[in-house]
């Protein structure tokens, strides 16, 4: 029996019913696209991603996937793994409004620009972030960089972390938006301590180094948040 995989990897991969992605998701630091099963999923590298196919639901409670050919377990959708690409769009522009192909040449900017773990040429961290990964970085605590193309700049999404005890850990996600002459932190911002598992509001820059400062990786780790 052939599986879902060695389906995905002899199948013709180009469909050309399948739109370019046309929705940048910050949080998730991906862009979804439309499938022709009617559902979103992300795309990677260029591929969309795994997903099951939209579906209703009967009276009865019966899950009815809306295209009849979704096959896989799990009600996996045909069409995952398939390759995106603005041919594919270009070939139903006429079936797009201005503002969607706006949403869509955009789109397609940043998956070709990429996103990357460094500052891009011409760019540099801002001055509190390089302050506050040099102070974690002296602490032992691991700091992460995400640069993804936005509106003539970048999103610059931060994160500084730590494990703690019992498999616990402080986690403090920052976003900035940096162009030429600009570096403005967004409101976007999570965190996760040892005493708060659950996500909520990262503090600010200040309660975070007191953080890093008290809770070094070679000594004592408390429960700060």
């Amino acid at each position: 029996m052939t599986t879902m995989a060695e389906a995905l990897a002899s199948g013709e991969k180009h469909d050309p019913d399948i739109l370019v992605p046309n929705r940048w998701y910050d949080l998730l630091r991906t862009v979804e696209a439309l499938c022709p099963c009617g559902n979103t999923a992300s795309v990677r590298d260029g591929l969309l991603g795994t997903h099951e196919p939209k579906a209703t639901w009967d009276l009865n409670g019966q899950r009815r996937a809306v295209i009849a050919d979704a096959t896989g377990i799990g009600w996996t959708c045909r069409y995952s793994g398939r390759t995106v690409t603005l041919a594919a769009a270009v070939a139903r522009d006429e079936a797009l409004t201005p503002a969607e192909r706006h949403a869509r040449d955009v789109t397609q900017r940043r998956l070709e620009a990429g996103i990357t773990n460094r500052a891009p040429e011409g760019y540099a961290l801002p001055k509190p972030v390089a302050e506050l990964f040099a102070l974690a970085e002296a602490n032992g605590w691991t700091t992460q960089q995400a640069w993804a193309p936005r509106d003539e700049g970048f999103v610059l999404n931060v994160r500084v972390g730590r494990a703690a005890d019992e498999g616990r850990r402080w986690q403090y996600d920052l976003s900035y938006f940096v162009a030429p002459g600009v570096s403005r932190k967004t409101s976007f911002g999570l965190s996760v301590t040892p005493d708060r598992r659950a996500p909520h509001d990262t503090p600010s820059l200040k309660a975070i180094r007191a953080v890093i400062r008290a809770n070094p990786v070679n000594g004592p780790a408390r429960s700060t948040s």
